[in-house]
């Protein structure tokens, strides 16, 4: 009996073996990511694509990856889909004072430059180089970046001119440094001291007034206008009106003949009896 026995755990035994180095042996490389290959012996040139790879049991695999990733600097647990989050947010040097940022930077590993990273930073994967360098490179360089603008730029008027101008600092600094491609910065909010907001407030209310003041100013120059318009037209009716008056006297008086005036009395005298017609109005006065 045990002798029937003896095969069959020699079997399991086996069985045992190939399963447990099947799991020592197969690696998975997650989607987006890359991995590189370490073991006693040194570091792989060549790095592993997404998916399950056989490996020797002596060899490991850091990941970096490759696919767009997010980065949050914020004071905001709604920006981490969190109920609490430590506050992350970056206090930024600005022309006029200093502005509270959150901003996000979206990024991904160059996938030619992980090997070297990997040496570089004492066998540190992606994850934990973003952890313990990246965050606080991209920290000090927009802070480097903020200082060309004002507070009211970053706040408002040129939001837009200050995510490129840290998107493409990031781009270069990071891409030397680290390898990564910056794919793009965004500040998402800005937040003032109490100082600043007021100055900001008073800022905004002068330039609206300004803006009402020259809409005032301008409301009456057309009006001005359109009242100049009228009474140009209106003089210029009058003008036409009395043009056309002399025009019509003129032509009335070339019209009065020697030979009108004789026919004119000898119609009044047919009709009124003994008339005088006096001067060229054709005034009919009859005599007794």
């Amino acid at each position: 009996m045990k002798k029937k026995l003896l095969p069959l755990i020699g079997s399991g035994v086996v069985a045992i073996l190939i399963a447990v180095c099947c799991v020592l042996c197969l690696e998975r490389v997650s989607v987006g990511n890359v991995g590189v290959v370490y073991s006693m012996s040194g570091v792989k040139d060549t790095t592993l694509s997404a998916g399950w790879h056989w490996l020797s049991p002596f060899e490991s695999v850091k990941q970096f990856p490759v696919s767009q990733q997010q980065i949050v600097f914020s004071n905001s647990a709604e920006d981490y889909n969190a109920q609490s989050h430590p506050d992350w947010s970056i206090d930024a040097p600005a022309n006029g004072g200093m502005v509270k940022m959150n901003l996000t930077v979206n990024y991904a590993f160059n996938a030619g430059q992980v090997v070297e990273l990997y040496k570089r930073f004492n066998g540190m994967d992606g994850e934990s180089l973003v952890a313990n360098y990246i965050q606080n490179s991209i920290i000090a360089y927009v802070k480097e970046v903020t200082p060309q603008f004002s507070v009211m730029d970053i706040y408002s008027d040129k939001k837009s001119e200050v995510n490129q101008a840290i998107s493409e600092y990031l781009a270069d600094k990071l891409g030397d440094e680290y390898g990564i491609n910056v794919i793009g910065a965004l500040v998402i909010d800005v937040q003032l001291d109490d100082a600043l907001q007021e100055k900001i407030k008073a800022k905004e209310q002068a330039k609206q007034d300004a803006e009402i003041a020259e809409l005032e100013k301008q409301t009456a120059v057309a009006q001005a206008e359109v009242a100049k318009t009228k009474a140009q037209a209106e003089a210029d009716v009058k003008v036409i009106e009395a043009q056309a008056e002399a025009e019509a006297n003129r032509i009335i008086a070339e019209s009065i003949t020697p030979e009108l005036i004789q026919m004119m009395e000898a119609q009044a005298r047919q009709e009124h009896g003994w008339v005088t017609v006096q001067g060229a109005d054709a005034v009919v006065v009859q005599e007794n």
